[in-house]
């Protein structure tokens, strides 16, 4: 049975809340849409590296697309039996790292930007809710992680051969700066690094709090943020 408009549209209105602090939220049934407001081009933050790579580092930087970063958050409405994931993407992530050679290869100087505004779900009203009101994009336009400090990666890491291991650094949005580290895995053919790195940060921690609206919606206070990246060398 079809629900009553009004609920969907409340439906599309409460789902702006799920993702303040990097994105996106739930399903909706409005065909109604607000103006497009998606900015087209890549973003255009701050140029990333800040010191001259050595004689033995290499500097690769992402390549997007195909580069792509994620949002997914878990959501709960009334009328459903089972929660719901929500997704949102974009292409417009730029940045790189610095790589040491060796038996136990070095990464460092790392930064990563992913431009918040170009963030796309499966609802339009959404993404605009998220840019002018909840997440601020348009005022707080990027996502920034940024690792300083050296990570040592496996040792035994040749071409071809898929490394896991984990990366902590400084994860900035809305100007609120925490400490987060990235599960990664990723491998190194010719003189391309692909992989994906993800991580879980809660949004209270970004001075959000998950929607809870009189027992119609409830989000579970966990953001799962994934980068499936391309880096290059040079």
């Amino acid at each position: 049975m079809r629900r009553p408009h009004w609920i969907a549209l409340f439906s599309l209105l409460i789902s702006g809340l799920l993702f303040a602090a990097c994105g996106g939220s739930t399903q909706g049934n409005n065909s109604a849409t607000d103006p497009q407001t998606t900015p087209t081009t890549q973003a255009t933050a701050t140029p990333w590296i800040t010191t001259t790579p050595g004689a033995n580092q290499e500097l690769y930087t992402i390549v997007a697309p195909p580069t792509e970063a994620s949002y997914e958050v878990q959501e709960q409405f009334l009328e459903q039996n089972l929660p719901t994931t929500a997704i949102g993407k974009t292409n417009s992530v730029e940045g790189g790292f610095l790589i040491q050679r060796g038996d136990k290869p070095i990464i460092n100087d790392m930064k990563i930007t992913i431009d918040l505004r170009t963030l796309k779900s499966d609802q339009e009203r959404r993404d605009n809710a998220l840019r002018q009101r909840w997440l601020e994009s348009n005022t707080y336009p990027y996502a920034t992680f940024v690792a300083k400090n050296v990570q040592t990666l496996p040792a035994g890491a040749t071409e071809g051969k898929t490394l896991t291991f984990p990366i902590t650094g400084d994860l900035t949005i809305r100007n609120v700066t925490r400490q987060e580290t990235f599960q990664v895995t990723g491998k190194l053919e010719g003189d391309t690094i692909t992989g994906k790195a993800t991580t879980k940060i809660l949004m209270k921690n970004y001075n959000f709090e998950p929607p809870s609206i009189a027992g119609f919606l409830t989000v579970e206070d966990g953001v799962t943020l994934t980068i499936n990246f391309t880096a290059k060398k040079g």
